[in-house]
């Protein structure tokens, strides 16, 4: 059976354990394995993501084989204004658009792509790279399941219910970093550990039922399934 190989370039200690613990699992079960790797020097914590650092550490993973391919798993709002989209989107946002989470993510993913392949197309960056933006950071994932996420969490279930109802997914959970879903968690329970407690969650919870409430990060996960339907394509 053919397999693929895909590093993901991840935000902090909370993504890479939820990739090489929870993700990397399942998609194995499919032939592709993947790799987390943290952005930037060993010892980042995370913060405002600056795209020229997450460009010199996708550069590295392009150059290193040619049979590989380099996705991301970063915070919408941690990153950068000089992020490649960012102003469009900010801007269409003043001028008084409404952008689904996913509008928002799909027009930073085209961005962020288009830039990486014009500066490295020398590697087939086109085929090789495939960006993923969280929407809005990686714990609206975990309210894919309102009573998983209660009982894991230990806050009331109503609580968690109220969150959840006011928004049309757990993707347009608030990208405002006071109001972003991880904030959420830790004021309604201060003993909230974001990396350990991620994880369990996950785990309980499940990959096909987070694909089923969460549109973008499955469309994320899809494209990452029909790399191997092309593997030997021109």
């Amino acid at each position: 059976m053919n397999s693929i190989e895909i590093t993901i370039i991840v935000e902090g200690q909370t993504e890479q354990t939820f990739v090489r613990d929870v993700l990397a699992p399942h998609m194995a079960n499919k032939g592709i394995y993947l790799y987390s790797a943290l952005i930037g020097k060993s010892g980042h914590k995370g913060g405002n993501i600056r795209f020229d650092r997450v460009k010199n550490d996708i550069a590295l993973f392009l150059r290193q084989r040619n049979d590989t391919y380099i996705s991301t798993m970063f915070d919408y709002f941690r990153l950068d204004s000089k992020w490649p989209g960012k102003m469009e989107v900010d801007q269409k946002i003043r001028n008084g658009a409404t952008l689904t989470a996913s509008h928002k993510a799909e027009l930073l993913e085209a961005a962020t792509h288009e830039d990486i392949v014009k500066t490295f197309s020398e590697f087939h960056s086109e085929k090789r790279f495939i960006p993923y933006i969280e929407m809005h950071e990686f714990e609206a994932l975990l309210f894919s399941d309102a009573n998983i996420l209660a009982e894991k969490s230990k806050i009331d279930i109503w609580q968690i219910r109220e969150i959840i109802e006011a928004y049309k997914n757990p993707e347009e959970i608030n990208d405002d970093p006071v109001k972003s879903p991880s904030k959420r968690l830790e004021t309604l329970n201060s003993q909230y550990r974001k990396v350990v407690m991620g994880k369990v969650i996950a785990e309980a919870i499940g990959i096909p039922g987070i694909r089923k409430q969460c549109s973008h990060f499955n469309d994320w996960l899809t494209k990452l399934e029909e790399l191997k339907g092309n593997i030997g394509r021109s």
